[in-house]
């Protein structure tokens, strides 16, 4: 059986010093790689969240956006999930 394609959502505002943390916990689940998506949305940070995203290169979908809040910041990433199932989650979880 296949498993399902899994997207974890990450919101983020001017949480730099946390991102890092939240996409290496994602990365290290017990979970077959071919099948996680882990998408981004920068709400509008104004500090080092982007470089610290881009050097995991082409492994996470990074979308930054002008600040509307974490709903909105959610909305956005919804919409932009491929994965049969979606997680969400805080920079700082």
């Amino acid at each position: 059986m296949v498993k399902p394609l899994v997207t974890v959502l990450i919101s983020a505002y001017n949480y730099g010093h946390f991102i890092e943390e939240a996409i290496d916990s994602v990365l290290a689940q017990d979970y077959p790689n071919d099948r996680l998506e882990i998408l981004v949305v920068d709400d509008g940070s104004t500090d080092d969240t982007t470089e610290r995203v881009r050097k995991y290169g082409s492994r996470i979908q990074y979308i930054h956006k002008p600040n509307g809040g974490q709903a909105s910041a959610f909305n956005f990433g919804f919409e932009r999930a491929s994965g049969d199932v979606i997680a969400i989650s805080d920079a700082d979880d």
